[in-house]
């Protein structure tokens, strides 16, 4: 009876059993209080990143003053390629010739083996100028008490010291005529190049048999008025029977494994020919622009590395590699002007290596229009004519409008420094002029990669 009184009393005011659940299960949520810290807590990061999101939208994440690779974007709403690094580091280093208004700088690699360290400072003192950088590689054939010379006689020089734009490797390569330890030491030293200067424009490599034919000044006033794409490289495809006799062997050069110089090995097996790129060949003396190198060495698509393996086992590879790389990469085929910068005399026909120059070659060597020659022997008496006839050469460099010291009493006027973004040109840049006429002819150019 008192069951079905409850019942009625129920089904007359249902409202109430429910009231009486709610409470008691909400005292109970509220009587536990651990999720409040764990709630607060969260609301914190909430609001923290929110802010973060909304403000970051409208201010600049890095300073001014950063390195340039932290200003890259890598990714732009109105250009689906530019969601990938790839396109941003070719758009960072393809930078077009009107865009530099500086004056250009050079960086050279210069080389030598035992025997050739006052040859290398010879050459050095010879084509230095303050705003180029320069880096010196004594193989290591050469004894270490050579090495050690050479570097005193950087050190010693006062102008080297106050400019620090010289230096000497201090990894010395062993290096394989004809092997790839030539190509592995020349990408080192444009590595360092890189690393230690963010401003040049041309790398250009000699050796120790090389010499100028005319001044620095000369030569950057000429460069100066070039478009900063062009890339001095001769090369020439290796068609026909060429082909099957160059690309067809396969050598090993001991270099790569062992600390003293041995001739390139050959080994019985043949392989087939690449069909994924062509071959080419030319002089292995370049001067290449520093976007060119930054994509040889950076290789935002894998091709140099590709081609750098192919030619591991590649005789000559010093003459090939930079010119394969150029003449399959659509960015820089059309930059590739087929001259080396030298004046070389060859046999008739042609031997394996290049005549030296004497006294004789003078003339010929001044009407060539070329900025470098080679190759000489060590103190030819050559060597002494240009320096008097062509750089004007009196005491440790080819006297610049950098050099404005009094040279009264046989003093060095290039022991003081003026602006060297200033340039004094003489005959050799209206030479130069002449030659550079002719390579940029549409009638030459045509020749390029072909």
């Amino acid at each position: 009876m008192r069951k079905l009184c409850r019942k009625l009393v129920l089904m007359r005011n249902p409202l109430t059993s429910v009231r009486k659940n709610v409470n008691s299960h909400s005292g109970r949520v509220f009587s536990d209080r651990k999720w409040i810290i764990p709630f607060l807590a969260s609301l914190l990061v909430s609001i923290t990143l929110l802010f973060y999101a909304i403000f970051g939208l409208f201010n600049a994440p890095y300073g001014g003053d950063q390195l340039p690779f932290d200003i890259i974007s890598f990714a732009r709403a109105e250009d689906s390629s530019g969601y990938f690094v790839e396109s941003d580091l070719k758009k960072f280093f393809n930078t077009s010739g009107s865009s530099n208004v500086e004056a250009p700088r050079l960086a050279y690699l210069i080389s030598g083996t035992k025997g050739d360290s006052h040859r290398m400072m010879r050459t050095l003192q010879a084509v230095y100028h303050p705003r180029n950088q320069y880096v010196l590689h004594l193989d290591l054939e050469a004894p270490p008490r050579e090495r050690l010379e050479l570097t005193n006689m950087v050190k010693s020089d006062p102008t080297f010291l106050e400019v620090e734009n010289v230096r000497v490797m201090a990894q010395s390569n062993l290096v394989t005529y004809k092997g790839p330890t030539m190509i592995a030491s020349t990408l080192q030293a444009i590595a360092i190049l890189l690393k230690e200067s963010l401003e040049w424009n041309w790398f250009i490599n000699l050796s120790a048999s090389d010499y100028p034919l005319l001044t620095q000044d000369d030569l950057l006033h000429v460069f100066s008025n070039l478009s900063r794409n062009l890339n001095f490289i001769e090369h020439m495809q290796i068609t026909g029977w060429k082909l099957s006799h160059r690309a067809k062997p396969i050598i090993v050069d001991p270099g790569l494994y062992l600390s003293k110089k041995s001739d390139i090995a050959w080994t019985t097996q043949r392989r087939s020919l690449p069909t994924s790129f062509k071959l080419y060949t030319g002089s292995a003396w370049v001067a290449l622009t520093r976007t060119f190198v930054e994509y040889c060495i950076w290789g935002w698509d894998n091709l140099p590395r590709t081609i750098l393996m192919y030619y591991t086992n590649f005789i000559s590879s010093p003459e090939g590699y930079f010119h394969t790389v150029i003449c399959n990469t659509d960015e820089f085929r059309s930059t590739a002007i087929s001259h080396d910068l030298h004046y070389i005399a060859w046999d008739t026909p042609p031997k394996q290596h290049p005549l030296s120059l004497s006294i004789k070659d003078f003339d010929n060597m001044v009407k060539s229009n070329a900025p470098f020659a080679r190759k000489f022997h060590k103190n030819d008496a050559v060597l002494d004519k240009i320096d008097k006839e062509l750089l004007g050469r009196t005491g440790r460099f080819a006297p610049g409008a950098w050099c404005i010291g009094n040279s009264d009493g046989g003093a060095d006027p290039c022991s003081v420094r003026g602006d060297d973004s200033v340039f004094r040109p003489g005959p050799g840049a209206e030479r130069l002029q002449g030659l550079l006429k002719t390579l940029l002819s549409e009638e030459f150019r045509k020749k390029q990669c072909s």
